[in-house]
């Protein structure tokens, strides 16, 4: 008898110890949840009074439809379209020139009720992208710079301040803008060179870094699911982690791409000027680029190769 107590005491024992090894990392990761949840959010910061991301939207909804096919019009359609945006281009413009921030809620239906908001950006940096175009067929390349420009700022705010989807969003106005600017680069004089790279250098530095997105996107969770968010992330966090790399990646392309662009642009400016190519990127500096662009992936500075 003293020897089943003793042999069911063990047992016990023993039960207990598997019972502790495989809830000990529940029991961390609940108090991992615990201690995020207590963190204390950052206040939600004030919206801008007037916030150019409300003129965005406005001027959106205001945009001609015919604005999307600005690859595939002649230019009597294009002088059309333009003129029909000129109320909304100007709107956006005005925004551009206001401080900007997404206007987030903190609701489970806000990312699909926001949909329509995302859609009126995107218009909007169509349009700049048709006004542009017309002024290419009208001989203004410098007028096309501008409006492709325009598109690039316009991708840079209406990003600023949201969640994930508004940056990947202000990715592709920028991306437009990128690749219109890179057909006319060789029909751009010194002057417009100079300064389309100077502008274009001064949006990067004003960018929203890919760290503060994530931690806008974070707490926009944190608000609007609670621990249920934390719970749905463990659950897809492969899922999650891929789409995440899937979009750093898109961004440090765009990224890339653009910094490339700036050298073509010091580089054009800088030939014009001298009557040769300059011999390395330290040429560019400081007249040309306050800096030499970096490569996003690696981190080190982007390679000039002379034509």
């Amino acid at each position: 008898m003293h020897h089943s107590a003793i042999s069911m005491t063990t047992k016990a024992r023993n039960w207990l110890g598997v019972l502790f090894i495989l809830a000990f990392p529940f029991v961390l990761f609940f108090g991992f949840l615990i201690s995020e949840l207590a963190k204390s959010l950052p206040p939600v910061p004030p919206l801008p009074n007037p916030n150019g991301y409300d003129d965005f939207v406005k001027a959106g909804e205001m945009v001609s439809t015919n604005s999307w096919y600005y690859d595939s019009t002649n230019l009597e359609q294009l002088r059309e379209t333009t003129a029909a945006n000129t109320e909304a281009l100007a709107l956006a413009r005005a925004g551009l020139s206001n401080e900007c921030r997404v206007p987030l809620q903190f609701s489970k239906t806000y990312a699909e009720n926001h949909i329509s908001d995302l859609v009126s950006v995107r218009r909007v940096s169509q349009a700049f992208i048709a006004q542009g175009r017309l002024a290419e067929m009208q001989n203004r390349s410098s007028g096309a710079a501008k409006s492709y420009l325009d598109a690039i700022h316009l991708g840079n705010e209406s990003g600023r301040g949201g969640i994930l989807i508004d940056a990947m969003i202000g990715v592709a106005c920028e991306s437009l803008g990128v690749q219109q600017l890179q057909k006319i680069t060789g029909e751009l004089d010194a002057k417009s060179c100079r300064e389309t790279a100077a502008t274009l250098e001064a949006l990067r530095a004003q960018r929203q870094t890919w760290g503060e997105i994530m931690q806008q996107e974070s707490d926009w969770s944190r608000r609007t699911f609670g621990l249920r968010g934390q719970f749905l992330k463990l659950f897809y966090h492969s899922r999650i982690k891929h789409n995440l790399q899937r979009a750093i990646d898109k961004m440090k392309s765009s990224q890339k791409i653009e910094g490339q662009l700036l050298i073509v642009l010091a580089a054009r400016a800088y030939e014009l000027d001298k009557g040769h190519s300059p011999a390395s990127l330290a040429d560019l500096v400081p007249d040309y680029l306050e800096a030499v662009p970096q490569d996003p992936f690696t981190g080190t500075n982007m390679v000039y190769s002379p034509r």
